[in-house]
């Protein structure tokens, strides 16, 4: 009976642990680089576990969640324009979403243009929303939110 029991629990216990893991594909960095006298390339870096990907900010209506960005205003700073993306795109059907999807995997840098109107570091404060995916699951979105440091 002992042994039964040790056995049943021997065979359960990579269940039991594998349910209590938490899936976090995506690690983000947030940083900035100066490009003149006041302006700033302000860089999210997503950088994904094998096979996940996220999806671009430039996806159809009716697809994936895009990635979005958020960014709280802050006086003696402007944006310029919308974040660029440099990464590896990939532009694939996708018959679950019935849509053409463009997403990244591996690495993606969203890079803001930002101008600062002021002598004082000021921190950029704001947040991102996006949504991992393999081929076979995609995880509910998650939001991250962050604070660069322009000197």
């Amino acid at each position: 009976m002992k042994r039964t029991f040790y056995f049943i629990i021997l065979l359960l216990l990579p269940v039991l642990t594998a349910a209590g893991q938490v899936i976090d594909p995506v690690h983000w960095e947030f940083t900035a680089r100066k490009t003149g006298e006041n302006t700033y390339d302000v860089y999210a870096t997503a950088s994904m576990d094998d096979p996940w990907h996220i999806y671009s900010q430039y996806t159809d209506e009716g697809g994936p969640l895009p990635t979005t960005f958020d960014f709280k205003e802050q006086p003696g700073l402007s944006l310029r324009g919308k974040p660029s993306e440099s990464g590896a795109l990939i532009e694939k059907y996708e018959a679950v979403f019935m849509v053409e999807t463009r997403y990244y995997a591996g690495m993606v840098d969203f890079i803001q243009k930002v101008e600062k109107h002021t002598a004082k570091p000021v921190g950029m404060k704001g947040s991102v929303t996006y949504m991992a995916c393999t081929e076979e699951q995609c995880l509910t979105p998650q939001e991250v939110e962050f604070e660069v440091v322009l000197d």
